[in-house]
């Protein structure tokens, strides 16, 4: 590096592969990054507290990574904000929650999303509503039945949290698995336009359950004229 900085056009070479690293765009997160100086060299402390503990919890970051990766935080240390102190507080989020990285639970995935939707990480939270889907469908009927995991609840936060995609996701998924759901204490918690909505793709169907218990009644009359002529 010593004997780059030496010869002027090695140098220039450099700062041109440096720039095109960091980003050009003016708007660019990591060219923010690069423009608010030494000041980012410094590491910062996120101070981490569930909703349920008033206790904190400080865990030890990078200032240049988190602006690079979330334009929120870019803000907030570039700006003149309280959050631009070393520890910046972030409330509701458990150190598990903001450290993890596997989000195979359900649940766990959708407090990831909360906490992405929170800072506007638009890829992890596409991530944890990809995650969610494929964990509840990969669930056999039985498992759902039995399941502690509350959908209807999942599709509330969905829908609180902005992720549109799990939220129609989740009403098909009600819907398709009607006669499992239908019968859950939380299915009430659904509005009205949910639930006529849910009614509408429901499967089974009205008509199809109509059309099986007729063909049944038919099965059972051609079983008793058939023993009588016997």
């Amino acid at each position: 590096m010593e004997e780059k900085l030496k010869n002027t056009l090695a140098a220039a070479q450099l700062i041109e592969r440096i720039r095109s690293l960091i980003g050009k765009e003016k708007g660019h997160p990591r060219a923010r990054a690069a423009q608010l100086g030494p000041r980012l060299l410094s590491t910062s402390s996120i101070l981490l507290s569930t909703l349920t503990s008033s206790s904190w919890e400080c865990v030890a970051s990078h200032r240049a990574v988190l602006v690079a990766r979330c334009d929120v935080m870019a803000a907030m240390f570039s700006g003149k904000y309280a959050e631009a102190r070393p520890s910046v507080p972030i409330h509701g989020v458990s150190s598990d929650t903001f450290l993890i990285s596997n989000l195979t639970p359900a649940v766990l995935a959708m407090a990831v999303l909360v906490c992405a939707e929170m800072y506007q990480v638009k890829r992890l939270q596409h991530l944890c509503e990809v995650c969610v889907c494929a964990y509840l469908q990969s669930m056999p009927s039985r498992e759902l039945s039995s399941t502690g995991i509350s959908v209807i609840r999942l599709l509330r936060r969905a829908k609180c949290h902005n992720a549109e995609q799990l939220y129609i996701w989740l009403l098909h998924f009600i819907a398709n698995n009607y006669l499992i759901f239908s019968h859950k204490p939380d299915f009430l918690e659904l509005s009205e336009e949910e639930r006529e909505q849910v009614e509408r793709l429901r499967w089974p169907s009205r008509g199809y359950l109509q059309e099986l218990s007729e063909y049944q009644q038919r099965r059972r009359k051609l079983r008793k004229s058939r023993c009588i002529v016997m």
